[in-house]
């Protein structure tokens, strides 16, 4: 099987070798690089042609102008030639038993997607103390998990994911309108409704902490929030639009997704007895927190709640969990 690493940058000049090194080192070796440079103001150009000169036959550096990640998914798709195609941001790295360790998953006829777990490392690459391994191991029937929890993000980043071709041939083109940024969660979201999508408890990558992913940052003022709820209710009216184009009789509810709910009720400000019990049911099933997890976060969730109930005008900022 042929695999077909899809990198999109912008503006990571600094990181790109170390990311496109991490891929010539893989060991397996029949793979193809597929660069789309989504309009870097740096010097990413420059950096890329280096690489360039040091794998000519492995390396295809696409330029376009800035349209955001969606799109340079998109362009590297439609350039790909693999049967197997895998997503590596520009700032992240793979473990050299990555592509090998997949394709072994990929030989199962049924196996359409597979992810895996990612440590998380600073800027300079070390691993970042205290820090777990971004992705959760998931049942193979990820679609129900989606079903399950409304939506809710708790799958590896970019560099954790990669798929059947002929599956993304019925996600691809996406809008990139509306995925100019997280555009894996339009891949994740979309492919678990076309066959197994099986999740390796295995670290095979690391992620990049460095102040600048969008993926990490926490949204505590009012308009951070707002578009973060906005974003939420994208996503769920794409894949429910995708859902009718296949022919899928499943469709997401947001009133499961515990983020979008508890959030929604900070923001109104009032206390609602109805909606404090149908998010503390939410909360006590919630199949990613461990019981001590349930416990704590319940009753979180009851103090601010009972905040409101007591302050009615307390700020929005002063009620986020």
């Amino acid at each position: 099987m042929k695999v077909s690493v899809i990198i999109s940058n912008y503006n990571y000049a600094r990181y790109l070798p170390t990311a496109i090194d991490s891929v010539l080192a893989q060991t397996y070796l029949n793979f193809e690089i597929i660069l789309v440079d989504d309009g870097s103001k740096d010097n990413s150009r420059e950096v890329i042609a280096q690489l360039q000169q040091t794998a000519p036959d492995r390396i295809k550096a696409i330029y376009q102008p800035n349209q955001g990640q969606g799109a340079a998914f998109n362009t590297g798709f439609e350039a790909a030639s693999g049967d197997i195609i895998a997503f590596l941001d520009a700032d992240d790295v793979w473990d050299p038993q990555k592509l090998e360790r997949i394709v072994e998953e990929f030989k199962s006829s049924e196996v359409i997607g597979v992810m895996h777990l990612l440590n998380n490392i600073d800027g300079n690459g070390n691993i970042v103390n205290g820090s777990s391994s971004v992705g959760q191991l998931l049942d193979e029937n990820l679609a129900q998990v989606i079903i399950d929890t409304g939506n809710a993000w708790c799958f590896p980043p970019t560099s954790g994911l990669a798929y059947q071709r002929k599956a993304l041939e019925k996600v691809f083109p996406i809008d990139c309108s509306k995925w100019r940024l997280c555009a894996d969660g339009c891949l994740i979201y979309c492919t678990a409704f076309l066959g197994k999508v099986k999740t390796l408890n295995q670290v095979l990558g690391s992620y990049r902490i460095h102040g600048a992913n969008h993926f990490i940052k926490s949204s505590t003022s009012e308009s951070e929030q707002a578009q973060a709820l906005a974003e939420i209710e994208m996503t769920n009216r794409y894949v429910n639009e995708f859902l009718e184009q296949i022919g899928h009789p499943y469709r997401v509810n947001l009133s499961r997704n515990l983020q979008y709910r508890r959030t929604n009720f900070y923001r109104r400000g009032k206390w609602d007895t109805k909606e404090v019990l149908a998010i503390s049911n939410l909360i006590l099933g919630w199949r990613f927190y461990s019981l001590w997890e349930k416990v704590y976060y319940l009753v979180r969730f009851w103090i601010k709640s009972i905040k409101l109930l007591t302050h009615p005008n307390i700020s929005v900022n002063e009620t986020v969990v």
